[in-house]
């Protein structure tokens, strides 16, 4: 029973990984469309940075209303629904009519996106035993990174063919598909069949408060965190293609790469956060990240793409780890913590995308990567005081009482 049970859910979180790589397509398409769109419709860098910021206000900042709603009623069609809005949507951006036109249809797939953030990893949550919990949340958002990486990958291939942005209607064809596969099998992928310890962790999880002061800092920490992912998938083709005069396949591949590479640091991250701590991992990724951002900059030619792979690997292995923390920090709105740690902070750093679109405008393209160097100092010193042990497994910490 116990071994068909475990297959059971080991389908349902491939089931559910791969979805979310089908959502995040959209995500990893658009900076590649980017500088396409920019020539097509004339549009200065403030205005790029205005597309970036109105999918990540609507596919993030506001995940923690879909959150907050999935925490209270089970939803697990909003599964299937996200995943068939971000494809359709992505799928009609090519043929938007207008700058206004184009701005719509970026909001339409971010809520598609947004409506399938909370739900989905709150199915991996509940399906996992806490020792688990960091692989599991990494398989989930490695099929996230892994569809941005395929996005780019995807987009890039589509607009060499005949027809360029027009062949964006593509993108429905895997939506479609897997929408109805996912509707199939909903039954299979509800969060009302929970592990034994789930009910347990609820019910005492009514009556403890959440630790308000810690999330708030983990929030501040993954703001810092996606407003350099942000800046890096955003100017990294800009700067490569616009400012040196390189191609716009070379600096597609760039961004891929560095997107593929955050795909194998995410795994590696989640399962090592099991095994040495949460806190390891998000305090050591940013450590490292920050001597080669610091170089970025004074890189040329074909040294940059090993760089750009490292930096990928490095930097986003963090991910996991905070979704997971902060689903252990308040149990009983699991959705929620997801929403607000893959969502709402990470749509927080299209904020700053606008940001740096004006200092691009004003001050020029380099002036952003100076920006971005330094700002993991400041990630870095919110991380230290994270709750957790360093080199300590985080479930067994908080049997000792240290979160």
């Amino acid at each position: 029973m116990n071994t068909q049970k475990k297959t059971i859910l080991s389908k349902s979180l491939v089931l559910v990984a791969l979805s979310h790589a089908i959502t995040d397509l959209s995500q990893g398409a658009l900076p590649i469309l980017l500088p396409f769109l920019k020539s097509a419709f004339a549009l200065s860098y403030s205005q790029v940075g205005l597309i970036v910021l109105a999918q990540n206000v609507t596919s993030s900042v506001i995940q923690p209303v879909f959150g907050y709603i999935t925490d209270r009623f089970p939803l697990p069609w909003l599964v299937p629904a996200g995943v068939l809005l971000s494809g359709v949507g992505m799928a009609v951006t090519g043929l938007a009519p207008s700058y206004i036109g184009l701005l719509a249809i970026v909001i339409i797939t971010g809520l598609g996106i947004a409506a399938f953030h909370p739900q989905g990893a709150k199915m991996i949550h509940n399906t996992t035993q806490a020792n688990s919990r960091g692989q599991s949340m990494a398989v989930f958002s490695v099929g996230g990174n892994l569809g941005q990486a395929c996005g780019s990958v995807f987009m890039m291939t589509l607009l060499t063919l005949p027809g360029s942005i027009n062949n964006t209607l593509y993108f429905c064809l895997p939506a479609l598909l897997l929408a109805a596969l996912l509707w199939l099998n909903l039954s299979a992928l509800s969060p009302q069949t929970l592990p034994q310890e789930t009910p347990k962790v609820k019910k005492s999880g009514a009556t403890t408060p959440i630790p308000l002061a810690m999330v708030s800092l983990l929030l501040f920490y993954i703001f810092f965190r996606s407003s350099i992912a942000a800046g890096l998938t955003t100017y990294i083709p800009l700067y490569f293609a616009d400012y040196l005069g390189g191609s716009h396949a070379y600096a597609s591949y760039l961004v891929s790469g560095y997107l593929l590479s955050g795909v194998a640091g995410t795994y590696v991250g989640g399962v090592l956060g099991d095994k040495f701590g949460r806190k390891t991992i998000i305090l050591g990724s940013m450590l490292l990240t920050l001597p080669m951002l610091l170089v970025l900059p004074h890189v040329t030619g074909y040294w940059t793409l090993p760089l750009v792979l490292t930096i990928g690997f490095v930097y986003i292995a963090s991910f996991s780890s905070t979704t997971v923390l902060a689903q252990e920090m308040m149990p009983g709105y699991e959705a929620l913590a997801a929403s607000l740690t893959i969502g709402f902070s990470i749509g927080l750093g299209g904020l700053a995308v606008t940001l740096l679109g004006y200092v691009a405008d004003h001050f020029g393209v380099p002036s952003v990567f100076t920006i971005i160097s330094v700002i993991p100092v400041a990630a870095a010193a919110l991380a230290f005081f994270l709750p957790g042990r360093l080199f300590k497994p985080d479930y067994l910490a908080n049997k000792q009482g240290a979160l």
